[in-house]
């Protein structure tokens, strides 16, 4: 018996080489209206493979006056990093399924969204995690903008006044549609909500 156990312990230690939480603040926004920034706490897994497992427990939104949308898990596995040097970078596309948290007693409406696409970019570094999730609700007809902590890493490879700030550019959102035409594009997010955009070809992120 000691043998299985021990064999089942070591089985899960290979699975993932470390787990850490974060804590920070996370601000919602959804129609252009944004949340106050509240404190929560995010699940990373680094796996023997170098990906990423991020989790988002118990996902719930504030629809005001004291009604809340209870939405589920939210969990983003796979993730590849690219080494930044000081931190990691991330970027990813997945349709996941969000399964119900963990109070039964609450409506969850999670699992019944079905497939649900998700883009979400971010860094992280031992001591930091910053995150900007997009998620497509498609069932309600709306895109949740959300993020997490704060992106003041050393350098910013998401930034979109790199290269040439005099640059024409044009800005399209995830699902293609042409948010701005022929902007320079040091000033190709000015005026845009939070969220992730395609700009010059290469996602960036309006905080």
């Amino acid at each position: 018996m000691k043998k299985i156990l021990l064999s089942f312990c070591m089985a899960a230690c290979a699975l993932f080489a470390s787990a850490k939480d974060y804590t920070d603040k996370l601000v919602v926004t959804i129609n252009g209206v944004s949340t106050p920034g509240q404190e929560t706490t995010i699940g990373v897994e680094t796996a023997d493979d170098g990906t990423l497992n991020v989790s988002l427990l118990n996902f719930t939104l504030d629809a005001g006056g004291g009604n809340y949308m209870y939405v589920g898990h939210i969990n983003v596995n796979g993730i590849e990093l690219a080494d930044e040097g000081s931190y990691d970078s991330f970027s990813v596309s997945q349709v996941i399924n969000i399964p119900k948290g963990d109070n039964d007693s609450l409506s969850w409406i999670g699992p019944m969204l079905g497939d649900v696409p998700i883009e979400m970019t971010g860094k992280l570094s031992d001591d930091k995690f910053y995150c900007a999730i997009d998620i497509e609700m498609v069932k309600l007809g709306q895109t949740i903008h959300v993020i997490f902590g704060t992106d003041d890493f050393t350098s910013s490879v998401l930034s979109a006044k790199t290269d040439d700030p005099d640059k024409l550019v044009d800005v399209y959102t995830l699902l293609g549609t042409l948010a701005k035409s022929n902007v320079r594009k040091a000033n190709a997010l000015d005026g845009l909500q939070r969220g992730i955009y395609i700009v010059d070809g290469k996602k960036v992120i309006k905080q």
